[in-house]
């Protein structure tokens, strides 16, 4: 069982399949409201059918929600936070779950009424959603979604009504595979099929850089299966479907961490973790093996150039090519808690939280020290019985603090972790939460209600017809006031052209 300590004080998983189904797991048990009794059934039956176990009242993790959703798999999940509604309640809550799926269709969820609010087709011949993130990624409440398309477009909506805001026009009809925004959400990285990872500036939305990924394979361009940014906005890595990983520091473009992985051992998915001692980045890989490799501090100087250290917190699948079940699909750092959390799934419906810190604590260890120490422990064997009983006691690289499992034998698509941990220097007391205004406590009261009827004025329409990004028109700020400037001067002359006339037949 996991200790209090190591884990954070809220953490809810989302898990889509290639069903079509979402199922959610929750540390706080979630009472559903009266129901009509056929919806009530539906999902009791779902919810029965895919919870292999019945929940203990004393579990981590709950599962709290089942349901079908989409005509085919679900391609991608995104949550986003939400502000608290009452004014005791200091933590911020999981919000709204967004969906993607094969029919290319787009769900919004509200987590905090457990009901969907609204539902939308992808904009017409612009084809099937793969990847999708809120922007800002980290704030109570994004203002915009990024949605990228199997055509190589990606599609900028309005959170509040989902109407398109943008289309941004920068991979081949290959298709885009991964976005990840900025956590200052202005700027976003996007990597696809046609080797290319796009940097993009939401302020203007512009394309603002491209860096082509070479391919060892001659002919072929090489694959971006999976991008991230740190915590810090100051790093960002990425995983290729011909196995090559790298890190690298954005101020500078150095070059943090360049590993190349055997074929049958690519990353499917990474993630940063660590904290103030140090950035590692583990990786979920098609063979079974979960490692970590130390990416080191942006400022650090004492370091040699590429020498970088790696542990094998989770040791492959030997002797197979793919690691059937025990492949992992999907990995995601936990935020709260030690740092060194993260939440993984792999293809036989497991989902896990797994605490990393022992794998970083071997890699920061000093070689010589250890090496005397297992001197120390040869040599003291015959000593007392403490002595035995410490000597055994090993670190361990990896420790699983919590797992469930999707029942029926699902296959999991994609997941989406969100987290809370409350800081005791951060925590708002009961005076200030008292100052709150009651007027705003409405309007967040009020936002998923708005958003709901928005939704439902939109099922009655027809589906958008959106035009190309290359035909509209775009004018920047200096432009603009060019522009009204030489309009005050044409109406000045205007004026004064009425003026002498004016004279003209008065004398």
């Amino acid at each position: 069982m996991a200790t209090l300590n190591q884990l954070p004080d809220r953490l809810m998983i989302a898990a889509g399949t290639y069903d079509g189904v979402l199922a959610g797991w929750d540390t706080v048990k979630h009472i559903p409201k009266e129901e009509s009794e056929e919806k009530e059934s539906k999902s009791q039956d779902l919810l029965e059918m895919l919870n292999p176990t019945k929940d203990d009242e004393n579990a981590y993790l709950k599962m709290n929600f089942a349901m079908a959703v989409h005509d085919g798999s679900v391609r991608c999940l995104s949550v986003a936070s939400a502000i608290p509604h009452q004014k005791q309640d200091a933590a911020v809550v999981p919000g709204t779950l967004l969906s993607a799926g094969y029919d290319e269709s787009l769900a919004m969820f509200s987590l905090t009424k457990h009901t969907q609010v609204g539902e939308l087709k992808t904009p017409s011949n612009l084809g099937t959603p793969s990847c999708s993130s809120f922007a800002p990624p980290n704030d109570s409440s994004p203002s915009h979604v990024l949605v990228g398309l199997s055509t190589g477009k990606i599609v900028i909506y309005k959170r509040k009504d989902m109407s398109v805001q943008h289309i941004l026009p920068g991979h081949d009809e290959k298709g885009v595979n991964c976005i990840a925004v900025h956590p200052s959400g202005k700027m976003a990285l996007s990597g696809g099929r046609d080797g290319k990872i796009c940097l993009w500036d939401l302020m203007r939305g512009r394309l603002a850089f491209v860096n082509k990924i070479p391919n060892p394979s001659k002919g072929r361009k090489a694959t971006v299966n999976h991008i991230i940014w740190s915590n810090d906005g100051q790093r960002y890595a990425y995983c290729t479907h011909e196995g090559n990983i790298q890190a690298r520091e954005m101020a500078s473009g150095q070059t943090l961490l360049d590993i190349q992985m055997h074929p049958g051992g690519r990353a499917n998915q990474i993630c940063f973790i660590g904290g103030d001692d140090g950035i590692f980045l583990a990786a979920g890989c098609n063979d079974g093996g979960l490692p970590v490799f130390a990416v080191g501090s942006v400022d650090e100087e004492d370091e040699e150039a590429g020498t970088r250290r790696a542990i094998m917190a989770i040791e492959p699948v030997e002797g197979v090519a793919t690691a059937g079940d025990e492949r992992f699909k999907c990995i995601q750092s936990v935020n709260g808690g030690s740092g060194f959390l993260v939440v993984t799934a792999n293809s036989g419906g497991i989902i896990s939280v797994i605490d990393l810190e022992g794998a970083a604590h071997m890699m920061m260890s000093d070689d010589d020290g250890d090496e005397n120490e297992d001197e120390e422990e040869n040599s003291d064997k015959d000593d007392s019985d403490e002595d035995d009983s410490d000597s055994e006691e090993e670190e361990v690289a990896a420790e699983i603090l919590e797992s469930v499992r999707i029942g029926t034998g699902a296959r999991i698509t994609c997941i989406s972790a969100w987290s809370y941990s409350a800081d005791p220097e951060e925590a708002m007391d009961e005076e200030e939460m008292e100052e709150t205004p009651e007027e705003e406590v409405v309007e967040e009261e009020d936002e998923e209600d708005e958003q709901e009827e928005v939704f439902t004025k939109k099922r009655k329409r027809r589906e958008e017809e959106v035009k190309p990004a290359g035909n509209e028109l775009e004018l920047d700020e200096e432009a603009l006031a060019k522009a009204r400037a030489l309009v005050a001067k044409a109406k000045k002359r205007q004026k004064k052209k009425k003026k002498k006339a004016a004279k003209k037949d008065n004398n």
